[in-house]
């Protein structure tokens, strides 16, 4: 069969047992289209079982598509001739995508849309996912700026298009603010497959995710209706993919295409093929293991700008497109936003801003969660989740009251509710268990979450550790809890006020030394009692963190879900009166102090985690004789942990009060001579000593000052190390509101040891 509605390129072809029992592999697991060895031993029953089970799944999807097709021809014969406007050429609709066939819709009927111009695509509406009948028609001003307006065959809006002047140069040469700290994109799933051949992408519109990218990617067993929807047949030949590259650190992909072949204008097939990159950099990254039926669709909250600058160049010769991921996300849905560079023979051909796509479950489906349902993601050990990435997102910066109705949410007077942090200081990813204990006091309900900690997390590069510093160290312990609450119950009540969570208290040990680089933590919460007071619930959890099933840190914490006028009403570990610190109380400056500036100290902390400036250290100083350290510096409102911790409710979080402490405590070892005798010291949390906390006030933006001071109580040598302890406390402004004792560090010789990275 040939013509519109053609359904020949679909087929069925057989599996051979070959292909079962891994003596020919369809996609070598590169996925560069490389050869393969066969495996010299035959696969385990379990094994074989899941390859039966993949080729099942994708016989079953072969179905489909042919009977699809099927349809679609069916429905373009009974249709044909009765159209009041123009009908796409199915067969390459289904080739190439409804978006392609939106966008040639409406360049057919834009005058001059073959020369060079400026195009601007406004997507208005769902693309149709079968073919159908599209309706192009002019709606602009006169021939300067005409606008094509596409809908479909039910006269709805699918997309607008607006062909304008090019910008001129000034504005051209401006982009977009480069961010001093690159947010740093969690991926879904991790893969060490970052090039493509043609045959790797043939398997991924095939939908062999799996053989292409990995186990991580495998959604065997799951409903075929749930798998990932087809893709298009592919544009590109090849593409090179950086996570975390480029200017905007969010990812750098690079690709080619063969010479087009293609009549009239050129540029929807340039945006096709960007967006087929941004397509496997979304699948790359596992945008779509949250949704069942994932489908990669155009994104329609902001126009994509198209610059064709030579489009006979575009004809004559193979495309390469450079590929600047701007924005990587995944709420509302798992998204990707990019800018694109096209070159021809070495010339720059065309260039395409705000380009974006957006990761969408089939229609009709449910991903909100609900406590009767998993979600089709699948834990580190392999079983469905009860929440997975989207919705812990969409409790970091979601509308939780529609994410969360089935677990009792409600509507609420004001956005400020207790929330997960957003962006790179979230530490939860999935919740494998929830189990909810009896009302009213919910005692005994317990969660088991999951934490993909990056091969190069940032708090391990910027505390210059190999180890888990303490701000990372209390956040994946503290992190579930409010998560928990949330499950229970707890953080819908007192609807009509500004209900918040903060930690009152908490004690934590680390039990065994650990690099977490590139591992999952088990986070273990239990809630032991919980107590209601007027405008107050406070909680108390015990907490267990976990990696391969062994528990490196345990301890328990007070959480606090509290109304307005109860947190404003804090005053301090003090009762609201000024305890000065133990500097302030001297009646002279001690003999010895040294005044410091450490913002370049960069064996302290970098980046995010340089905070200490102002810093006076006193050898023999302090309530023990041991040394003293104060610290100081000022709080400014674009500190960086406001915009994370947590939207709507910007704080200072605790943990980093904690983390300046131990830096304190460092610093003072440092600069009294303490380490002197151990070359190139490394410090790390001691092993077996347990920290304890507690707060008693908040730091906001519009507070001044953070000011913190630590006593040594105790400097051990034990073998080769020395253990330092100290107890410290923190002031914003003139009052004390974190206390912190038996604050631990290990220090040992880093001559001959590896750096950390």
């Amino acid at each position: 069969m040939t013509g519109p509605g053609a359904t020949d390129e679909l087929g069925f072809d057989g599996v051979p047992f070959a292909d079962l029992y891994g003596e020919s592999a369809v996609v070598p697991p590169d996925g560069n289209g490389s050869s393969t060895a066969p495996s010299s031993h035959p696969p385990t029953p379990t094994e074989l079982a899941r390859r039966m089970a993949r080729q099942v799944q994708r016989a079953h999807a072969s179905v489909l598509e042919a009977h699809r097709a099927i349809s679609a021809r069916q429905a373009f014969l009974a249709g044909a001739g009765t159209s009041p406007g123009p009908r796409y050429d199915p067969g390459v609709w289904t080739r190439l995508g409804g978006p392609f066939a939106v966008l040639r819709a409406g360049a057919a009927r834009l005058p001059d849309a073959a020369a060079p111009g400026v195009y601007e695509v406004n997507w208005r509406g769902r693309v149709p996912a079968e073919p159908t009948a599209l309706h192009a028609r002019l709606a602009g001003t006169g021939a300067c700026d005409p606008r094509c307006l596409v809908l479909d065959g039910d006269r709805r809006l699918v997309a607008s298009i607006v062909r304008s002047a090019p910008d001129p140069p000034e504005r051209e040469s401006a982009r977009r603010r480069v961010p001093g700290i690159p947010a740093e994109f969690r991926p879904l799933a991790r893969t060490a497959v970052h090039r493509l051949s043609a045959r790797g992408l043939d398997a991924l519109a095939a939908g062999d995710i799996t053989g292409v990218f990995g186990a991580a990617f495998d959604q065997g067993g799951l409903e075929p209706e749930t798998l990932p929807e087809r893709w298009p047949a592919r544009l590109l030949e090849d593409i090179v993919i950086e996570p975390g590259g480029g200017l905007y650190g969010q990812g750098l992909l690079v690709a080619s295409t063969g010479a087009a072949r293609e009549t009239g204008p050129v540029w929807p097939r340039l945006v096709a093929a960007a967006t087929e990159a941004l397509r496997v950099y979304a699948f790359h990254q596992g945008l779509h293991l949250c949704l069942p039926g994932a489908r990669v669709v155009p994104s329609a909250d902001r126009p994509m700008r198209i610059e064709v600058l030579d489009p006979a160049a575009t004809d004559a010769s193979a495309w390469r497109f450079t590929v600047e991921v701007t924005g990587l996300g995944l709420v509302p849905r798992p998204y990707v936003t990019a800018d694109c560079e096209v070159t021809a023979a070495g010339l720059t051909v065309a260039r395409l801003r705000d380009i974006g796509v957006t990761v969408r479950e089939r229609p009709g489906a449910d991903v909100m969660p609900h406590p009767g349902r998993l979600s089709c993601r699948r834990s580190a050990a392999g079983g469905r989740v009860v929440l997975d990435e989207l919705h812990i997102a969409w409790m970091a910066e979601g509308d939780q009251q529609e994410a969360f109705a089935a677990y009792g949410a409600r509507p609420t007077a004001t956005p400020t509710r207790p929330r997960l942090p957003r962006g790179d200081f979230r530490m939860v990813d999935r919740c494998t268990r929830a189990e909810a204990g009896p009302a009213p006091d919910r005692t005994g309900s317990r969660l088991t979450a999951e934490y993909d900690v990056p091969a190069a997390p940032w708090y391990c590069r910027e505390a210059g550790a190999a180890g888990v510093p303490p701000l990372a160290l209390l956040e994946m312990a503290l992190q579930p809890l409010g998560l928990l609450g949330g499950l229970s119950g707890v953080t819908w009540e007192y609807p009509d006020q500004d209900f918040v969570c903060r930690n009152l208290d908490g004690r934590a040990t680390l039990l065994r030394e650990v690099d977490l680089r590139a591992m999952t933590v088990c986070q273990d919460v239990v809630l032991r009692s919980s107590a209601t007071l007027p405008g107050a619930v406070i909680q108390r959890c015990d907490f267990e963190l976990s990696t391969g099933g062994e528990v490196f840190c345990a301890g328990e914490a007070t959480h606090a879900y509290l109304t307005a006028e109860v947190l404003e009403a804090q005053q301090g570990l003090d009762g609201g009166g000024y305890v000065a610190p133990w500097l302030e109380r001297r009646p002279e400056s001690p003999a010895g102090a040294l005044r410091l500036d450490l913002r370049d100290d960069t064996r302290l902390g970098t980046g995010r985690l340089a905070l200490l400036e102002d810093v006076i250290v006193v050898p023999g100083g302090g309530d023990h004789g041991a040394g003293y350290v104060w610290c100081d510096k000022p709080v400014r409102a674009d500190d960086w942990f406001f915009g994370q911790h947590f939207p709507h409710d910007p704080v200072l979080p605790g943990s980093i009060g904690v983390q300046m402490l131990f830096q304190a405590v460092q610093a003072c070892a440092v600069h009294t001579g303490i380490v002197d005798q151990l070359p190139n010291p490394r410090f790390a949390l001691a092993v077996g000593e347990e920290l304890r906390w507690s707060y008693r006030g908040q730091v906001l933006r519009h507070h001044r000052r953070v000011r913190g001071e630590a006593h040594l109580r105790e400097v051990r040598r034990e073998h080769d190390r020395l253990l330092v302890l100290a107890d410290g406390s923190v002031w914003r402004d003139d009052l004390r509101i974190y206390q912190v004792d038996n604050i631990a560090l290990t220090v040992r010789s880093g001559a001959g040891r590896e750096a950390a990275r």
